[in-house]
Formats: C-alpha cells, structure tokens, sequence
C-alpha cells in the first residue's frame, strides 16, 4: 500500500511541475480579428516565441496566409521544448514538427512552409499543456 501511494503522490507532483492542462487554443468566430496578445510575423515573416516556465511568450501567434514564415524560438529554460504545428488541436493534420533542444537561451529557426487562411492549433510535444492558436490571415 506504501509503494502504491509513494507512487501516485510521484505522479501527482510530476503533473504539477509541468502545469495544468490549458485551453489556449481558440478558434476564432468567422471575420474576428486575432487578439493583441498575439505574437505577429515581422515583414520578413518571422514570428519571434519563447519558452519560460512551461509557457510560451504568447497565447497565439499571426502569420500570412498562402505564404512561408518562420517561427524563431527561444528556449529561456533547462526543460527541453520544441513547437509542432496542426490542422486542429486533434493532431491528425502536422504542419511541423521542430527539434526539441534545452536552454537557457538557445533560438531555433523552424521554416514553415506556406498555408492557406485558417486558425492552427501549436504545442510543445513534451508539454502538451504549452499550447495556441496559429491564425493565418
């Protein structure tokens, strides 16, 4: 009984290191703007995100529609992160898969090749709680 509950308070303080669950991802209603806390892509397409305490710098992120972009992320921690872009939160549909890798303070460039106008669904593969919504406009 002591090394069944030895296990589950285990379990239990993992889960809690890495955060609850989150609902970051929202599609957006038909014509709606993107919210302003989302990261947007630069003239030259690249939308700049980071990793810090099992977040990412933003909810959301913004690229052009029918166009390459890139994600520039930066890792601001020791845990090992990545970002995977979807079709939806079901995951059936990778756009991207980026390398995981560890910081502090290492940047990855993942190219994104281009997509048509929707609302995309990212995460962290580890971390499945580090999620948003991509919009393509």
């Amino acid at each position: 009984m002591t090394t069944r509950f030895s296990l589950l308070m285990a379990v239990g303080l993992l889960l809690a290191a890495c955060g609850s669950a989150s609902n970051a991802w929202t599609p957006l209603p038909s014509g709606a703007e993107p919210p302003a806390a989302c990261a947007r892509a630069d003239a030259d397409g690249v939308i700049a995100i980071s990793a810090d305490q099992l977040k990412f710098s933003a909810p959301c992120m913004v690229a052009p529609a029918g166009k390459p972009f890139t994600v520039r992320f930066t890792n601001k921690e020791t845990q090992p992160h990545d970002v995977a872009i979807y079709e939806g939160r079901d995951k059936k549909t990778k756009y991207l898969e980026g390398e995981v890798f560890s910081g502090p303070g290492v940047t990855k460039e993942y190219p994104v090749s281009p997509l048509p106008a929707g609302d995309y669904y990212f995460d962290c593969v580890i971390h499945a709680e580090m999620n948003g919504a991509l919009y393509l406009r």
